[in-house]
């Protein structure tokens, strides 16, 4: 048996334990990692799907950016975030269950809530129960940061934040007196309704229809046919992408002249501008920060373009921001408690893609609102304000 020199073993020593330590550091930076679970209820069937799925996509891309760059720095601790989505199937019972298994079995400390606001009001107190953060960035009732919600927060417009615009927009500047509105039969179609004819009243114009349709409808033909006895000046439609097209399709089929301005910001996506096709030309939306232009989106437009090979989808965005918002809410609490998030988030100002978020004391952001016209397939702005 031959025996190592003195020198040579404690060479081998030195050798061994430098690629041990080489080895062991990215395994000691990969435990040093915690993983940050962020849950959402997002429909991927059912009527609200194409909503749901921009958002789910939006999520997505912001952790993958995140996680790519090497996490989120909370604290003394970096995390690697983690999406659990639930499909609800754009039903609230769904979105009741979801929400129960999120907090119990995912123990998530943030929830990114439903697209339908009915669905979103029905979770709301499940996590308000359990402290656990609520992230609105679709969901629009007036409702969903109630101040009895203390855990419910919303980035994005309510139904009636772009509502007012709307009507102003009709009557001061389009010259109308009369207005026609139909609305879906949901908490988001009979609130806008409600505000439509307060807003109208003040400016001395009046509703002569009101009238509201199932979600999902095809056949506008009754309606519309109320709209042409009543010969209104404007017809204000309250529609998402399926029911929307058939409504826009039939108004052109009938050869109705009244201006045409639609409150859901989904009108302004690609999605539905190129369902709709040339029947959506020349219809105003209200809409809120998606269709700004701006450096900041811009730069965003082309970063995603050259990570997914198109542009982003308007709920994509709001979506990317809402997990920044949240994100920097944990980031100035030094936490990812929710209570302590909850504090942060009511006094945070952060500047986003879409637009600057300030919260100032309260859980819902001030919000863009873009009154916009529907010309060659695209949304083109005409007047801009920031509202509360």
């Amino acid at each position: 048996m031959k025996y190592m020199n003195h020198s040579t073993r404690r060479a081998m020593l030195t050798a061994v334990a430098f690629a041990t330590a080489i080895l062991a550091t990215p395994l000691a930076h990969a435990q040093a990692a915690k993983v940050l679970k962020m849950g959402s209820i997002l429909s991927l069937t059912g009527p609200n799907a194409s909503i749901g799925k921009e958002g789910v996509f939006g999520l997505e891309y912001a952790f993958k950016q995140i996680n790519a760059a090497g996490g989120v720095r909370i604290g003394s601790d970096t995390y690697t975030l983690q999406l659990v989505n639930i499909d609800d199937e754009s039903k609230a019972e769904r979105s009741v269950a979801a929400a129960e298994r999120l907090i119990t079995s995912e123990k998530v400390p943030v929830v990114f809530t439903t697209p339908a606001s009915t669905s979103t009001l029905a979770v709301l107190p499940i996590l308000e129960k359990n402290k656990t953060l609520g992230m609105s960035f679709i969901a629009s009732a007036p409702a969903v940061v109630s101040p009895e919600l203390s855990y419910s927060f919303r980035s994005t417009l309510t139904s009636t934040n772009n509502i007012n615009p709307s009507v102003d927009f009709l009557v001061k500047e389009k010259g109308v007196k009369t207005i026609a509105f139909l609305g879906r039969n949901d908490d988001w179609g009979r609130t806008s309704g409600k505000a439509i004819l307060a807003r109208a009243q003040s400016l001395g114009a009046k509703v002569v229809v009101e009238e509201y349709f199932d979600t999902g409808s095809t056949d506008f033909s009754a309606l519309l046919t109320k709209v042409r006895a009543a010969n209104p000046d404007a017809v204000m439609g309250a529609a998402f992408i399926e029911d929307g097209v058939s409504m826009i399709k039939q108004f052109r089929e009938m050869r109705l002249k009244p201006v045409f301005l639609s409150p859901s910001t989904i009108w302004s996506s690609p999605t539905f501008l190129k369902a709709a096709g040339k029947n959506a030309e020349g219809v105003y939306v209200a809409t809120g920060s998606t269709t700004s232009d701006t450096p900041a989106i811009r730069s965003f437009t082309q970063q995603f373009e050259k990570s997914v090979g198109r542009g982003p989808l308007p709920f994509e965005t709001t979506a990317y921001d809402a997990v920044m918002v949240v994100l920097e809410g944990m980031k100035k609490a030094g936490s990812i408690d929710p209570t302590a998030v909850r504090n942060a988030l009511r006094t945070l100002e952060h500047k986003g893609v879409l637009q600057d978020y300030k919260f100032a004391g309260t859980n819902q952001s001030e919000v863009v609102i873009n009154i916009n016209e529907i010309a060659d397939g695209k949304a083109v702005m005409k007047s801009s304000i920031i509202t509360r």
